[in-house]
């Protein structure tokens, strides 16, 4: 029977309830409005400067969105038809469609039990045609970089890391993205460090990447100095990929107040960590030496579906990642041809939960609360 208080506990609250924040981001839009550069403003090399600074790169180029951001970062490296890129099941579609978008062959391999890929898993993988590894940081959660950069080398393969959920992530001191050949980073209005629409983010330490990358952006065209000449000039088959000035400025704003954000997700994580492992469900854990990202929260239990329907049933708005796995979905299930069996389980076990910079800790127990309820009536 379901108590008579319930509590409503949004999976994520993007409303801007500070005034003052609110104010600052209205004085933004304005001195965008006044300057009249409305696509490639100042606003947009200040924040790709800063970016890279804080993450400790080299180069980095605003694109309008991350499924930009690795697409092109792949391409820039110039995989294409006939190679085949090694990654995870257990990710968002748009990791596996970016590879298909060059021509290349996405082909799956395991992951372990911390939802992230498995590096023995990989090396079995690899064939003649490999070209690439794109890890992909679930949820935050730092891959075993070390490990797939000692399997790289050996066979001269490219890693490109999937960074979207991980901008806040690091490792002995290392910022997630900064283990690569080139690295993409989302900034949707879901994740830790977002925009207030789409855009992304291409890092890379080598130059003639970073340059490839900046044509790619703008329909594979080079820039000259005076803009109104010769604004055909491609050299790559390529779209439009360009951030706004107006997410650039803003996400200058959002930069300013991270360590914020992270600190409250942090303890909201830490609560649910110390709480639940004694109610028998299973958190991601992080290395002693890592710095997990904190863009979402999930467990592994028994009788998932059911606890999710309980959640559901309290108020509290669970998610369900990532169903099907890519190599399940029509377009890519041809291309699966190794044994997935940690990938299947966590897919039938874990669940994520409410946690976000707008939660309180009140929320936070209310989420335990009804959790340990349901298993004590199990």
């Amino acid at each position: 029977m379901l108590a008579k208080k319930i509590i409503k506990v949004p999976y994520l609250d993007l409303r801007v309830r500070d005034a003052t924040y609110k104010k600052r981001l209205l004085k933004k839009f304005e001195d965008i409005l006044d300057h009249g550069r409305i696509v490639d403003g100042p606003e947009l090399k200040k924040f790709e400067e800063r970016f890279a600074s804080e993450i400790g790169a080299k180069f980095a180029v605003g694109v309008g969105s991350g499924s930009s951001a690795l697409y092109l970062a792949l391409v820039s490296l110039g995989i294409g038809r006939g190679d085949e890129v090694i990654t995870t099941p257990y990710t968002w579609i748009i990791t596996t469609n970016a590879i298909a978008a060059t021509g290349a062959k996405p082909v799956f391999v395991d992951v372990l039990d911390d939802f992230n890929i498995d590096p023995d898993s990989i090396s079995k993988a690899i064939t003649k045609k490999t070209k690439a590894i794109v890890p992909m940081h679930v949820a935050g959660h730092m891959c075993d970089m070390e490990r797939i950069l000692t399997i790289a080398e050996k066979h001269s393969l490219y890693v490109v890391e999937d960074a979207a959920q991980a901008y806040c992530s690091s490792n002995n001191g290392m910022r997630a993205g900064a283990f690569s050949n080139a690295a993409a980073f989302s900034m949707n209005p879901m994740k830790i460090l977002h925009a207030y629409g789409e855009a992304g983010v291409v890092i890379t330490n080598d130059e003639k990447t970073y340059k490839i990358i900046k044509q790619l952006r703008h329909a594979g065209t080079t820039r000259f100095l005076k803009k109104s000449q010769n604004i055909n000039m491609c050299e790559y088959v390529s779209l439009n990929h360009k951030m706004d000035t107006l997410q650039a400025a803003f996400l200058i704003e959002e930069l300013d107040r991270i360590d914020e954000i992270k600190t409250k997700r942090d303890v909201i994580a830490k609560f649910y960590d110390k709480n639940i492992v004694k109610i028998g469900c299973s958190p991601q854990e992080a290395r002693p030496s890592e710095v997990h990202g904190r863009y979402f929260y999930m467990f592994s239990c028994k009788n998932r579906d059911e606890l999710f329907e309980y959640l559901t049933k309290k108020g509290v708005e669970c998610k369900i990642f990532y169903s099907p796995l890519t190599s399940d979905v029509k377009v890519y299930k041809n291309n699966n041809t190794l044994d997935l069996p940690m990938a299947r389980r966590l897919l039938r076990n874990s669940l994520s939960i409410p946690m976000h910079e707008n939660m309180t800790i009140e929320q936070a127990k209310y989420v335990v609360s009804s959790i340990k309820t349901f298993f004590e009536a199990q």
